[in-house]
């Protein structure tokens, strides 16, 4: 006789696949920003450390709202971008401009040109910290 049913762990492992993409999928939303650590050193001191990453944001992609345990400094390679830090007025960005976002910070940033949107940022941050956590 045939069997009609899958087995019991085909089931679990599909359920546990669909569980991590469908969420993304069912509203269509894939990443929009892809980031690229190019150097990571502990300098200043032990307590801080220093990272360059390189971020490539899709056409009308967007890094959300998060903020950084230090300083960000930033420079548009390519692109159009709009700076939104709260407390400040929204800033737009192009290529060759630079900026700084303190610590703590929250920010966003959006691309509003018509094609990719590359940065270079640099950041100062503490130690054992992620470099960017989601704004609460």
């Amino acid at each position: 006789m045939k069997q009609l049913y899958a087995p019991a762990p085909l089931l679990i492992a599909f359920a546990l696949l669909w569980a991590l993409i469908a969420p993304g999928a069912a509203i269509g939303q894939a990443s929009t920003f892809h980031k690229t650590t190019l150097q990571d050193q502990p300098f200043p001191g032990p307590a801080f450390h220093t990272v360059t990453i390189k971020t490539l944001v899709d056409p009308k992609g967007e890094v959300a709202r998060h903020t950084h345990p230090g300083l960000e400094i930033g420079y548009v390679i390519s692109g159009q971008a709009r700076l939104i830090v709260t407390g400040q007025a929204p800033r737009p960005l192009s290529k060759g401009d630079s900026f700084a976002v303190p610590r703590d910070t929250v920010h966003e940033l959006d691309n509003v040109g018509p094609g990719p949107l590359t940065v270079l940022s640099t950041y100062v941050v503490d130690a054992g910290k992620p470099v960017a956590s989601p704004a609460q």
